[in-house]
């Protein structure tokens, strides 16, 4: 059976969130997540934090919070769409959360239209297993809260870019060849989570607002590390994080 058949919706899983972790009340509606360590200090530093669930994995446990001010959840995701997405879900059924934003750096294909810009991606290309046991096979997935989000960003006058990114979990197979193919179909940038995010999200009828901003460049021949892993990358995931509860102000129900 080849990956393209991996999806079944014919029968039932033998493990579950639901299973593994017992039934919970809901503690929260929308959940902010980080991808930086910077940022996940910050706020625990900042905010008045209740844990309020632990995702375990043999690596150790992953806290969950409650930003109790604002009444959200937050926790700091691991990297990769198939870790960051199982902690997704997990943390579905720990919290009850519907509606999740995340945001994190990315690396930009397209320098013109993505440069000092938020970008809002459109369409996620699935350069990676784990979407295709949750969504039916193709080669994109459509990041379902993409136009309201560029609205919330039109509204706080923040400037973006709305377009497709490639997402893969080989940070170091992200070739020459396969980045002009991917920019070549319109991705403006690439990064590890957004596929398989919203494939879960999809499955589960959860909301994902998604958007990122610009760390290392994939130019024309080269790789250029950019801001990624600098002061000034940590300095603009925290500014994200301050956005992020902007978004989450605007997505309240």
């Amino acid at each position: 059976m080849s990956i393209e058949q991996s999806f079944d919706n014919k029968s039932e899983a033998l493990i579950t969130p639901e299973i593994f972790y017992g039934v919970h009340e809901k503690a929260a509606d929308i959940c902010i997540v980080t991808f930086s360590h910077a940022v996940f200090e910050k706020v625990l530093k900042q905010f008045s934090c209740k844990k309020i669930a632990d995702s375990a994995t043999a690596n150790g446990k992953i806290p969950v919070y409650l930003l109790e001010k604002y009444g959200l959840a937050f926790y700091m995701s691991p990297i990769g769409s198939a870790v960051a997405g199982t902690i997704l879900d997990e943390v579905r059924c720990l919290t009850g959360v519907r509606k999740f934003i995340y945001f994190g750096s990315c690396g930009i294909l397209d320098e013109e239209k993505c440069s000092g810009k938020i970008i809002v991606p459109s369409e996620a290309y699935r350069d990676e297993g784990f979407s295709y046991h949750f969504e039916k096979a193709g080669n994109y997935i459509e990041v379902s809260k993409s136009k309201e989000l560029a609205e919330i960003l039109t509204d706080l006058q923040v400037s973006y870019v709305v377009g497709k990114t490639w997402t893969t979990d080989a940070i170091y197979r992200e070739t020459l060849n396969n980045k002009n193919a991917r920019k070549a179909e319109g991705c403006i940038c690439v990064e590890m989570e957004c596929s398989g995010l919203q494939a879960v999200c999809n499955y589960r009828h959860l909301d994902l607002y998604q958007f990122l901003f610009g760390g290392d460049l994939l130019s024309d021949s080269s790789w250029s590390r950019g801001s990624l892993g600098t002061d000034i990358e940590k300095s603009n995931q925290i500014d994200c994080f301050e956005l992020a509860l902007k978004v989450a102000e605007r997505i309240k129900s």
